[in-house]
């Protein structure tokens, strides 16, 4: 089958799009091929829509959800110019809100969308692990198990969006045993800290944290945070590490260097994912793979630090794989099971009571 593949994150950069022939049988045997992926931006003025959607008045509107909706579907139109080469989209929609083990919305009107493109549409991809239990996040262990229970040596995998999240493939490649979690901040607190202080979008190539130092007692206040700390099963939210928790930065250390917050901003992101890969996949030692994905795995003070650290550090690249179209790949693949009626979701990784099918179909 044929599926679009359709994410946006929470750093809301743009709408990854990927369109990808996917073949998987009951067995979870997994073959693929990618007909066309890309990235749209968003420009500024939807940019600033989509971050007003996570106020509660916005994100209850059913106007707002319709215009989004539209934003996409633009998109979609602009990425692909005959749509009846698609069989289904798969949507995982913009998430407005997300509390661990409680609710996860994504806002995105599929039956808008159907009407408009006169396509099935797979959609609400988290809601159904939360109702057994689990966190609802990350979703990612899935399609890093996909890809990777073959290899006869353990994995770990790293993806760095607004928040860092790690996946654990054993060298077993048993399903029941793959672990995945999020770890902290990856660049929100980092893109953040950029907009406020220096009016960049984000820290382009390390060139405002560079010559910046690290400030240790800073530091060692954030790596205090209970979310980082905290054992898994466990999902984090860019509003978890929002301006509110900047505030309180700036207030507790009034006379620091602004490039000396950036750069101690982007060792937190290092420092926390070190810590939770230490603490909790209990590898014995750093001779694993460390797949790099997600857009801020390409700064280059984080890439270093890691190869600094010892770890056996890979691109996701060398799997043939674009990093910048990893989630959408991932978007597709969890529809693709719909379809076939396959469980998708991780019980060990989102500590769910059993396995259950992701997503809902909407055809008319």
């Amino acid at each position: 089958m044929n599926i679009l593949g359709i994410m946006s994150g929470t750093s809301c950069d743009g709408l990854d799009l990927c369109n990808v022939k996917i073949d998987i049988n009951k067995d979870y045997n997994f073959n693929y091929e990618i007909l066309n992926f890309f990235t749209i931006p968003f420009s500024d003025i939807e940019k600033k829509f989509i971050f007003s959607l996570r106020n509660h008045d916005n994100y209850t509107n059913k106007e707002n959800e319709v215009e989004l909706t539209n934003i996409f579907i633009n998109k979609i139109k602009k990425f692909c110019s005959n749509l009846n080469q698609i069989d289904y989209i798969a949507c995982h929609g913009q998430t407005v809100l997300h509390i661990d083990k409680k609710i996860s919305i994504q806002l995105f009107d599929a039956k808008y969308c159907f009407e408009k493109l006169d396509i099935p549409i797979i959609y609400n991809f988290r809601n159904n692990d939360i109702k057994y239990g689990g966190t609802g996040a990350p979703l990612m262990p899935f399609l890093d198990w996909l890809l990777f229970s073959n290899k006869s040596e353990d994995i770990v995998t790293l993806n760095i969006g607004g928040i860092a999240n790690i996946s654990h493939i054993p060298k077993s490649g048993k399903r029941d045993e793959v672990l995945g979690f999020d770890v902290g901040p990856g660049m929100c607190l980092i893109d953040l800290a950029s907009k406020l202080l220096f009016d960049f979008e984000c820290d382009f190539n390390g060139r405002l944290s560079d010559n910046g130092k690290v400030i240790e007692d800073l530091l060692n206040d954030l790596l205090s945070i209970e979310l980082i700390k905290s054992s898994p099963p466990k999902s984090m939210d860019i509003v978890d590490f929002d301006k509110n928790l900047m505030n309180k930065i700036l207030n507790k250390f009034p006379k620091i260097n602004e490039r000396d917050l950036l750069r101690t901003l982007v060792q937190t992101t290092i420092e926390s994912i070190d810590y939770n890969i230490s603490k909790y996949l209990k590898l014995a030692d750093k001779s694993f793979e460390l797949i790099f994905s997600g857009g801020g795995t390409n700064h280059p003070i984080v890439k270093s630090s890691f190869i600094e650290k010892g770890y056996n550090v890979k691109m996701i690249s060398d799997y043939g794989i674009d990093s910048s179209i990893k989630e959408a790949l991932l978007i597709a693949a969890l529809g693709a099971c719909r379809i076939n009626n396959l469980t998708s979701n991780m019980p060990k990784v989102t500590g769910a009571s059993s396995k259950c099918l992701l997503g809902d179909v909407y055809a008319g």
